[in-house]
């Protein structure tokens, strides 16, 4: 009797491959838009990016039809179903990285916020801790011990040395990550009002900021009252 509930490996291959090539055109987006500074369209593309390729993951390695649709609100599950069916790779982000991309899937439906939202961090660490995180993840499915699906979106595009994905690439360009980290940076602060669903972003211009690098990407708390602030009410 044939069981409904068993997934064919065409099936994995398919569904996988289809959700990689989805979370590669989010990610390119979001490095596009973070890269030019438009703050906010970037973290919800970049926060989609990560949540397909782990569900890319997910399927690749599933025995059985299971639920896997979660997203960032309910980061924990997609945490477990990892655990389930092969690894948790999670725990090898940076938990800073991975809060803004919780706090970016809030602010896709200002709807469903039930208090206020701030994040504060600098924009050449999240762009090279998400470069990171992308290229961690390729790399582990493209491990035949894994997956052994090195056939990607990702793949071709550095195979063509795209300037998309090498532009301010600090893995492509082979530069050492804690030097990337702690080049001058520009911090970003945003917040979202509960009672207005108003978001203000306010961008610190002059590069001023430098960081010290130690294995997480730094929050940017506060601004300085000599560097010039700019509002902008979306």
């Amino acid at each position: 009797m044939k069981d409904d509930n068993l997934i064919t490996w065409t099936e994995k291959l398919y569904k996988g491959s289809w959700l990689m090539d989805l979370g590669y055109r989010d990610y390119i987006a979001a490095r596009f838009l973070l890269n030019n500074h438009l703050i906010i369209q970037g973290l919800t593309l970049a926060s989609t990016a990560v949540e397909k390729y782990l569900k890319a993951l997910i399927v690749f390695n599933l025995k059985k039809r299971e639920k896997y649709h979660y997203h960032f609100d309910r980061f924990e599950l997609l945490k477990d179903i990892l655990s389930k069916v092969n690894k948790d790779i999670t725990g090898e982000f940076d938990p800073v990285f991975i809060e803004i991309l919780e706090n970016a899937f809030k602010i896709r439906y200002y709807d469903k916020i039930e208090k206020p939202i701030f994040m504060g961090f600098f924009i050449n660490q999240f762009i090279g801790e998400l470069d990171y995180t992308i290229d961690f993840i390729e790399r582990f499915i493209a491990n035949p011990q894994n997956v052994g699906n090195s056939l990607t979106a990702y793949s071709s595009a550095i195979k063509d040395n795209d300037l998309q994905l090498y532009e301010n690439n600090f893995i492509l360009n082979k530069e050492n990550k804690k030097d990337y980290m702690e080049k001058t940076d520009i911090g970003f602060s945003i917040h979202i009002q509960i009672d207005s669903v108003v978001q203000t972003q306010k961008i610190v211009k002059g590069g001023s900021y430098r960081n010290k690098y130690d294995g997480k990407i730094s929050k940017f708390t506060e601004f300085e009252p000599n560097l010039l602030l700019k509002n902008n009410s979306l």
